[in-house]
């Protein structure tokens, strides 16, 4: 029998921080040929301050906590797959690698932080011209609220006030009437 730590042996060698900076100059070299940097989250900024914030989050690398997550689950499968000839593998739960269990079904855990600090939240902004709708108001896409940077001003997803707006939507939690 094989505990959760044996599981995972092979996967976290001593040398697990040099490999996840490999990783991470992989990706960089991936997102740009001369990424002039080894670190995802510097590599992001300097492509959206190269665009001058003119791009699709499609076409940044991940940050280091959503690279970290996918590293968790891609070496949970590989593990797996590992065991894949023995007669009764013991594989642990996936919750803590990468999944979280939320009502009794396995969800992906994207990341265990913000997508990104509350000063560069507020300076997202949509180009909705009559009405923000999804699936094109970048705001609601993202779940975020409008700002005063955003082109329409009289939209149902706009607060003057974001602690306002922050206040509002903790009483919508509280209110199940």
């Amino acid at each position: 029998m094989r505990n959760s730590e044996s599981f995972f042996k092979f996967l976290v060698p001593s040398g697990k921080c040099q490999m996840f900076t490999s990783l991470q100059e992989f990706t960089c070299f991936m997102y740009s040929s001369n990424p002039g940097t080894t670190d995802v989250n510097d590599l992001r900024y300097r492509l959206f301050c190269a665009k001058k914030g003119d791009l699709d989050s499609s076409q940044l690398p991940p940050c280091v906590d959503t690279l970290r997550k996918h590293c968790d689950r891609a070496n949970y499968q590989v593990a797996i797959w590992r065991q894949s000839l023995q007669r009764c593998p013991q594989i642990p739960s996936p919750v803590g690698h990468g999944w979280s269990l939320e009502e009794g079904r396995l969800m992906v855990n994207w990341m265990s932080g913000e997508p990104a600090p509350m000063a560069v939240l507020e300076l997202l902004s949509c180009q909705c011209k009559r009405r923000c709708q999804l699936p094109n108001c970048s705001c609601l896409s993202n779940g975020l609220q409008c700002t005063a940077l955003c082109r329409l001003q009289d939209c149902d997803n706009w607060h003057e006030d974001p602690v306002e707006a922050i206040a509002e939507t903790d009483d919508d939690d509280d209110d199940d009437d």
